[in-house]
């Protein structure tokens, strides 16, 4: 029955526990610290002096003697910090809690280690300690108590009567409710009281309150500021001691430092009306913007920098520039240095810098650089004389000059093309000759597309595209006549095809080749060489160094001798014919290791 009781007892309390721990979580109660764990260090263990065994010295053995100022005494007992006999070991009332969020208030208090339990029909009593608890036909009446937590000596007493109505009475709490229309819960410890009347909540502590009647109106008050809402007119306002926000509809504003949204006190604060108009501004920055008017203004005070734009009308300053556009048509940018440029869109561009400048129009470029050199670009003519020249006469016709490299190329498109420097020489008529040299490293010849000829300091090569690829690199070669023979040699291997009916590779260790249908292999093994030849599908034959072997038809009559063993085949059945004999063990010798 004491179960059944307790069990009762909890349900009835978790119903009317929900508007508590509701406005719990919300900050609307406040709620005791939790009971300290400290715990006094154990007792230093009692130093005992350590008994001092005699050793029996040599007679030969040097005397020690101890360094001045030692001593075989051990510490004082309060020289050194000493541990708990069981440093690990949790105390009850904290391993109690490890595991469970039950709340303080929820704990029982009082318990002894017996229990005293009577029934009498519809009447039901426990009690333990100074826990008690009493019921009536549950749950018409339930009662429960026991000592205070914080008080041991005032009574918490909870009653509850019919699911309806509950009353607590503790050194903690003062707490009545009547399920599920009003709340009016009181916490001692902290001075707060909060009081729920259907949708109405009051809430008071000693730096706190709030007011709600939900769902139209919400306001609170905290040290520092408070808050208010009020959905149906789209109204929110908090504040702190750091700053706060408003909005109204779509207005809104949100700062920090002032009391209040004043661009005057508030050292950071944004504010608009969306989506028409936003404001904000800041110790070093501001900036507005009006979407509808297409306009935007910004200001640093770090770089004194601005910028402002009205639709097409652009306008910026900063240290190292300043800018006014009337975009696409008008451009135009200028420095602290006096350089200007200036960009009439689509008539002409001019800008000047230093001892450089540039005009660009419809017609012709003409620039002038810091270095003095000159360009002059039109339709049909440019001409550029600095370190380097260059002309062009139509689009056809280029002369480059590099005097300091006496470089020197000359174009013709598409017909002709020639470079002379001191490095290399190239000369090229499409598409019928083409020659260029590296001074004594190589030289390549085209005649047509088709012929090539290059030869340089490590071989040659020989080329008719693309049929024909004949050549040699240090020790490498290759002969093609395409598609019919490839012959590929290297100082460790050869690869010759005179395709359909002569393959043939080979390297240090191994030779494979097949000549129609008569094929060959041999390679290096340990005491010779391992060869085969087969005459598809008639015959075939090998040695090894251990023997020979050969078949008809692969199997039709053979013959194999490897050593000793020897083994016939009539219609592909092997027949042994003799067998090596086996080698006698030879027995192991033991060997001194001396």
């Amino acid at each position: 029955m004491s179960r059944v009781a307790s069990v009762m007892w909890r349900l009835s309390l978790a119903i009317f526990a929900i508007g508590s721990s509701a406005w719990g979580q919300m900050g609307m109660m406040g709620g005791g610290m939790s009971p300290g764990m400290g715990g006094g260090m154990g007792p230093p263990p009692s130093s005992k002096k350590a008994k001092k065994e005699e050793k029996k010295r040599n007679e030969d053995e040097p005397e020690l003697h101890a360094a001045p100022g030692a001593s075989d005494e051990e510490l004082g007992s309060g020289s050194e910090p000493t541990l708990p006999a069981d440093p690990l070991a949790i105390p009850e009332h904290v391993n109690k809690q490890i595991g469970t969020d039950t709340a303080l208030d929820e704990q029982e208090q009082g318990r002894a280690a017996d229990t005293d339990r009577r029934f009498y029909g519809i009447y039901y009593t426990e009690r333990s300690g100074k826990y008690g608890f009493r019921s009536t036909l549950p749950p018409l009446w339930m009662r429960r108590t026991q000592p205070s937590r914080t008080r041991p000596d005032v009574v918490d007493q909870g009653d509850l009567y019919g699911l309806l109505y509950f009353r607590r009475r503790s050194a903690e709490r003062a707490d009545d409710i009547l399920f599920p229309l009003v709340f009016n819960l009181r916490d001692k410890t902290t001075q707060s009281r909060t009081t729920v009347v259907g949708p109405f909540v009051d809430r008071k502590s000693p730096n706190e309150w709030d007011r709600w009647a939900a769902p139209v109106y919400f306001q609170g008050g905290r040290p520092d500021g408070g808050y208010t809402l009020i959905p149906p007119l789209l109204y929110y306002r908090s504040q702190d001691k750091a700053g706060g926000t408003q909005v109204l509809g779509p207005a809104f504003c949100s700062w920090k430092g002032g009391k209040r949204c004043d661009t005057r006190t508030a050292t950071d604060i944004d504010l608009g009306v969306a989506p028409f108009y936003f404001y904000g501004q800041n110790r070093a920055s501001a900036y507005e913007l009006v979407p509808p008017l297409l306009h935007y203004y910004s200001y640093n005070d770090r770089d004194l920098s601005w910028l402002n734009v009205w639709g097409p009308y652009f306008r910026s300053h900063s240290q190292k520039e300043d800018q006014l556009h009337v975009m696409p048509f008008y451009w135009s940018l200028t420095k602290p240095n006096g350089a200007r440029y200036t960009t009439v869109f689509p008539f002409f561009h001019y800008g000047h810098e230093n001892k450089s400048w540039l005009l660009v129009n419809p017609l012709f470029l003409m620039r002038h650089g810091d270095d003095g050199a000159n360009t002059f670009v039109s339709w049909g003519y440019a001409r550029h004389r600095g370190r380097t020249e260059l002309d062009m006469i139509t689009p056809l016709f280029w002369h480059y000059r590099d005097p300091d490299a006496k470089v020197e190329e000359n174009l013709l498109f598409p017909f002709y093309y020639s470079k002379q420097s001191p490095r290399e020489s190239t000369l090229a008529l499409f598409p019928f000759y083409a020659q260029t040299e590296r001074f004594a490293i190589s030289k390549t010849t085209f005649i047509t597309p088709f012929f090539q000829h290059t030869h340089d300091l490590t071989g040659w090569s020989t080329n008719i595209h693309p049929l024909v690829y004949l050549g040699r690199s240090n020790k490498a070669s290759h002969t093609v006549f395409a598609p019919i023979f490839w012959d590929f040699a290297g100082s460790e291997s050869r690869a010759t095809v005179a395709f359909p009916v002569y393959w043939r590779f080979s390297n240090l260790t191994s030779t494979t080749q097949l000549v129609g249908n008569v094929y060959y292999n041999e390679r290096k093994v340990h005491g010779g060489l391992d060869w085969q030849i087969h005459v598809f599908p008639l015959f075939s034959y090998g040695e090894t160094p251990r023997g020979h072997w050969w078949n008809i038809f692969y199997g039709l009559a053979g013959y194999t001798r490897d050593g000793g063993n020897t083994t016939a085949r009539t219609l592909w059945i092997p027949i042994p014919l003799s067998r090596e004999a086996a080698q006698p063990a030879i027995a192991p010798t033991a060997v001194s290791p001396y």
